[in-house]
């Protein structure tokens, strides 16, 4: 489950969205499309991956935490473990507005970890939006981004 999780993620790697966030993981993840997707995303991986039922259907980050919170699905992010699903806070705002899914454990030394993410830029300029960008890309990320980690019900 998990390696098919991660696979879909990977050969996903570089699909870019069309006009008004027009993406193909909308029709996977049976969301409605042009809206933001990150969270589509990250559903579409799991149905991808025949893990149906792991986490919570739905294309809304502070909906899937709050599921979460209350199904005591939170880890540290000292935990972190390939598949477990990453909420960020870019804003410092308290909420949860972009998420991904690990492809490795947390890198101590440098304070970061590795995603897949949908609907984010590709980290290659200032003023380019990480929770609502063109595609999907692998991304390093700093701890202090992170908001919450959550553990699927494996």
């Amino acid at each position: 489950m998990i390696n098919e999780i991660l696979e879909f993620a990977k050969v996903s790697i570089g699909t870019k969205e069309g006009a008004n966030n027009d993406n193909p993981f909308a029709k996977i993840a049976r969301h409605p499309n042009h809206q933001p997707w990150c969270m589509t995303f990250v559903y579409a991986c799991f149905v991808k991956g025949n893990a149906y039922g792991q986490i919570m259907n739905t294309a809304s980050c502070p909906q899937l935490e709050a599921w979460a919170r209350k199904n005591n699905m939170l880890v540290p992010i000292e935990e972190i473990q390939p598949g477990d699903v990453v909420l960020f806070d870019f804003s410092k705002k308290g909420v949860s507005e972009h998420v991904g899914i690990a492809t490795g454990r947390y890198n101590a030394e440098k304070k970061e970890i590795n995603t897949i993410e949908g609907n984010t830029s590709d980290g290659s300029g200032k003023g380019k939006s990480q929770a609502n960008g063109d595609g999907v890309y692998a991304r390093h990320r700093s701890a202090s981004l992170v908001r919450a980690v959550v553990r699927p019900k494996w």
